[in-house]
């Protein structure tokens, strides 16, 4: 009997640790005498959670931030901050009054990241009709503008993502518009591109989910198939499922439908399921961070945001042909791990332009690394080894090249240390640019820097298990 008091009291320490804290009528924003409100869950004591903004649906001129609420603790049970938002409605409130509410929502979280839990750099957006289109557009806008509240996902169900063309926008869908335009379409050929994701489409943008109803009368599928054929032009990762023989609303292979959220924001948001070992914004400096070239680094402040950036040819020679611009991040010994990377070259453009990453560093001649290189040959894009004797390209499989738009884009390596499997990601975390095996170091620290090139680096995330 005291045993299973003990294993009761032990189970329910644990949950009260782990308690799922609900906070409600958050104000986040004071405008025209009115509170703009937002629901958050997070778990208690915990830090650097990725967050999902749920947007609720209704046109533009209703709904309710309560539609999420079970949905929000199902996000929170499996480790994320959830919060979802009010916003003002049309009528009354005319474009773009609600996207300046949302963004709004965005900053005040931002700003209260550590309030909350949440990691600023892993936000993503979730949203219906309405709120998918809202999500869209907070996704999409930024663009290098105002950097640092770059989304790292959305998932849009069934949201409208064209106004330009008004004379296919008809019935309920039209009013609705009209309402959310202030009146007639005509002559507001501006505003209503502005208001239309599909035209904000660009190459360094966050990946997007689409679920959308076949048979929706209201939002016609046609819609989120000519966002998804844009996103393919502009290399942007992404996915549409159409859900069949569903209107206006959730339907078709639901179980599929789940799974393909779940595991959408697992990649792109929470990464993995190790421990956070390290993160790095270089809001304070660069005390972590070992050069081989201390005079080719430096930090930057610019639009709000901190970053590393590698401006200058380093002077470092290397007693074997390997990387000469390097950046170790102290005390990362680790075997098994996950390493996310924001990065962005700023040479000109040429056909071994690069940056890298490295991992398993053992000392200046042991070591591996990632050359994300323009274009594949011997010596460029691909995974190599240093083991004191010039690199060596071990990648089995990789692809043609590095697409190194202006921008900013997003690197991963996953690391088994016992199964020897390396696996690298750009900007699609869900569809590997280059793999391996390969057991000849099973540890070491990892680091960042380019071959003999300059460029940028933030927002470093390293998940692992210690040596």
């Amino acid at each position: 009997m005291l045993k299973l008091f003990l294993t009761y009291f032990f189970l329910c320490s644990v949950f009260l640790l782990q308690a799922i804290e609900f906070k409600k009528d958050v104000i986040y924003k004071k405008i025209d005498q009115r509170e703009l409100k937002l629901d958050i869950m997070y778990t208690k004591g915990a830090k650097m959670r990725p967050l999902v903004m749920c947007i609720h649906g209704g046109g533009w001129m209703g709904g309710h931030r309560s539609m999420y609420h079970s949905r929000m603790r199902k996000i929170a049970e499996e480790g994320y901050v959830a919060a979802t938002l009010e916003y003002r409605f049309a009528p009354k409130t005319i474009w773009p009054g609600q996207l300046e509410d949302v963004q709004a929502a965005h900053k005040f979280l931002v700003k209260n990241a550590a309030k909350y839990g949440i990691d600023p750099e892993r936000i993503g957006a979730w949203g219906e009709s309405a709120g998918g289109h809202l999500s869209l557009l907070l996704g999409l806008m930024p663009k290098e503008k105002g950097e640092s509240l770059r989304l790292r996902g959305v998932v849009n169900y069934f949201g409208p993502t064209e106004f330009r063309q008004t004379d296919r926008i008809q019935g309920a869908g039209r009013f609705m518009l009209m309402a959310l335009m202030g009146g007639r379409l005509e002559n507001k050929k501006e505003i209503l591109t502005e208001a239309s994701p599909m035209f904000h489409i660009g190459r360094t943008d966050p990946p997007i989910l689409t679920l959308h109803g076949t048979r929706d009368r209201l939002v016609p599928i046609e819609g989120s198939e000519l966002l998804h054929e844009e996103m393919i032009k502009a290399q942007v990762p992404g996915q549409l499922f159409p859900m069949e023989n569903t209107g206006h609303g959730m339907g078709g292979d639901r179980k599929k439908g789940q799974a393909l959220l779940r595991n959408f924001f697992f990649n792109y948001l929470r990464s993995s399921e190790m421990e956070l070992l390290a993160h790095e914004d270089f809001d304070k400096g660069t005390s972590r961070w070992e050069p081989t070239d201390p005079k080719a680094w430096k930090i930057v402040k610019k639009n709000g945001r901190s970053f590393y950036s590698l401006h200058a040819k380093s002077n470092y020679k290397t007693k074997v042909r390997s990387p000469f611009n390097i950046s170790l991040l102290k005390e990362s010994e680790v075997g098994d791990f996950v390493l996310d990377v924001d990065l962005r070259s700023t040479i000109k453009i040429y056909g071994h332009q690069d940056l890298c990453l490295f991992f398993g560093h053992q000392d200046p001649e042991h070591y591996y690394y990632v050359h994300l290189g323009r274009k594949a040959d011997a010596h460029a894009n691909s995974i190599f080894l240093v083991n004191n004797a010039p690199r060596v390209s071990i990648a089995k499989t990789r692809t043609d090249g590095t697409d190194w738009s202006r921008g900013w884009h997003r690197a991963r390596i996953r690391r088994e240390a016992a199964s020897g499997k390396i696996e690298v990601y750009f900007d699609d975390m869900q569809k590997p640019i280059m793999t391996t095996v390969d057991k000849t170091f099973t540890h070491g620290r990892v680091g960042i820097g380019s071959f003999d090139d300059t460029g940028d680096f933030d927002a470093i995330r390293l998940w692992g298990k210690k040596k």
